[in-house]
C-alpha cells in the first residue's frame, strides 16, 4: 500500500507524501508521478508534492509533475502542503516556513484558506517583453520568472475553444529557442468592470491546461501591474476558482508577492498495487 492524501487547491490536484523519515528516493518519486498521477487509469492529478526534512525551516516542499519532472515552485500546491503540515503536526503551528528550490515560502494557515509570502522575484532585468509566431498567430507576451518560468499573453477577450488554448500553449511551451528551460503560459484578460484577471494557465510538466496555476497567477499580477492595467492588489479568476495577489515592490527591482487562496482536503488513500499497473 502507498499512503497519500489528495488535495487541491482551486482544481489545481495533488497527491501529497510525508516523506520526512526519507523512505522514498528521488527516482522512485519521480515514478510515482508518472504512474498514480494518470487520470482514469490511476489515482490521477496535476503532480505529487512531497514534504521532507530540512535543516533551516520547518520542512522541505518538492514537487513532481505528471511526467515524472521535478519542478521548482507550485503557489497552489505551497498552499496544500501547508494546511497538510499543519494537520499532520509535521510544522509546530498554522505559521511555518518552508523551502521549495524556487526559495523559501511563508505560510499562514486558516482553515482551508492558505496565505503564502513567496520568494521574492527580480523585476530588474528579470522580466522581457517580445513576440513569437506559433501555429500561423503573433503574439506578443511578457516573461517572467516566479520560481518557475512563465510566459503571459493579455487578450482583449476570451475568443479560442480549450483545444485551441491548449495547441497554443503547447507551441509556446516548446519555444526552447527563446526559453530554454521550457515555460508555463497564461492566457490573461483584463476585466475592466471590476478590475480582476481572467487567467488560463498551460502549465509546463503537467503538459496541458489546468484548472488553476498559482504562480501564474501572480506572474500575470505583475505583468498586469507593470502594464498599467491594475494595482498592487488584484483577484485573479482561475478555472478552478479565485487567487487573491497583493504585491509589495521595493526600490531594489524586487517584488515580493503574497499568493491567498483555497486549499481543500480531499481524501487519504491507501493505493493498492493495481494503481501503479501501466
Amino acid at each position: 500500500m502507498f499512503i497519500c492524501t489528495k488535495m487541491n487547491g482551486n482544481g489545481n490536484d495533488f497527491l501529497v507524501i510525508d516523506n520526512m523519515d526519507m523512505r522514498y528516493d528521488t527516482a522512485s518519486l519521480a515514478e510515482y508521478a508518472v504512474k498514480l498521477c494518470r487520470r482514469r487509469e490511476s489515482v490521477g492529478a496535476d503532480g505529487i508534492l512531497v514534504a521532507e526534512p530540512s535543516a533551516r525551516a520547518d520542512f522541505k516542499m518538492r514537487l513532481f509533475n505528471r511526467d515524472g519532472s521535478e519542478g521548482e515552485m507550485c503557489g497552489n500546491g505551497a498552499r496544500c502542503i501547508a494546511r497538510y503540515a499543519f494537520e499532520k503536526c509535521i510544522a509546530g503551528g498554522t505559521e511555518m516556513l518552508f523551502e521549495t528550490l524556487g526559495g523559501d515560502v511563508e505560510a499562514s494557515v486558516r482553515g482551508d484558506r492558505v496565505a503564502i509570502n513567496m520568494a521574492p522575484v527580480r523585476i530588474d532585468g528579470a522580466v522581457s517583453r517580445g513576440s513569437l509566431r506559433v501555429l500561423g498567430a503573433t503574439f506578443d507576451y511578457t516573461f517572467i520568472t516566479v520560481g518557475v518560468p512563465h510566459t503571459v499573453i493579455f487578450e482583449p477577450e476570451r475568443s479560442r475553444t480549450q483545444d485551441e488554448y491548449r495547441s497554443i500553449g503547447e507551441a509556446i511551451r516548446n519555444r526552447t529557442d527563446l526559453f530554454p528551460e521550457g515555460t508555463n503560459v497564461n492566457f490573461a484578460v483584463y476585466r475592466k468592470s471590476d478590475g480582476s484577471l481572467d487567467v488560463l494557465t498551460y502549465e509546463r510538466g503537467v503538459e496541458d491546461l489546468t484548472l488553476s496555476c498559482g504562480t501564474g497567477s501572480v506572474a500575470s499580477a505583475i505583468a498586469a501591474h507593470l502594464a498599467g492595467m491594475t494595482g498592487t492588489r488584484v483577484d485573479v479568476l482561475n478555472p478552478g476558482g479565485l487567487n487573491r495577489v497583493c504585491l509589495t515592490f521595493r526600490e531594489d527591482g524586487t517584488v515580493y508577492p503574497l499568493l491567498e487562496g483555497g486549499a481543500l482536503r480531499i481524501a487519504e488513500i491507501n493505493a493498492s498495487e493495481d494503481a501503479f499497473l501501466c
